[in-house]
């Protein structure tokens, strides 16, 4: 399992990997699909962190107040 601050270095690698790449190529075009993934599992792991925290919120108190 991946944690949420190396994913974020691993991001900045694979979109470092995709400027120095020629627009328009077949490997540009594969390191933007890699460089998705990345995005894609970075917003998995926050949305899992927040329901996460809101449910154990909702479970520890009666009511919350904002």
């Amino acid at each position: 399992m991946v944690r949420y601050r190396s994913a974020e270095k691993k991001l900045a690698r694979e979109q470092r990997k995709l400027s120095r790449c020629e627009k328009g190529s077949r490997n540009y075009q594969k390191q933007k699909k890699r460089v998705a993934l990345c995005h894609e599992k970075i917003k998995n792991q926050r949305k899992d962190f927040h329901h996460k925290l809101s449910h154990d919120l909702a479970e520890k108190y009666d009511a919350v107040c904002v």
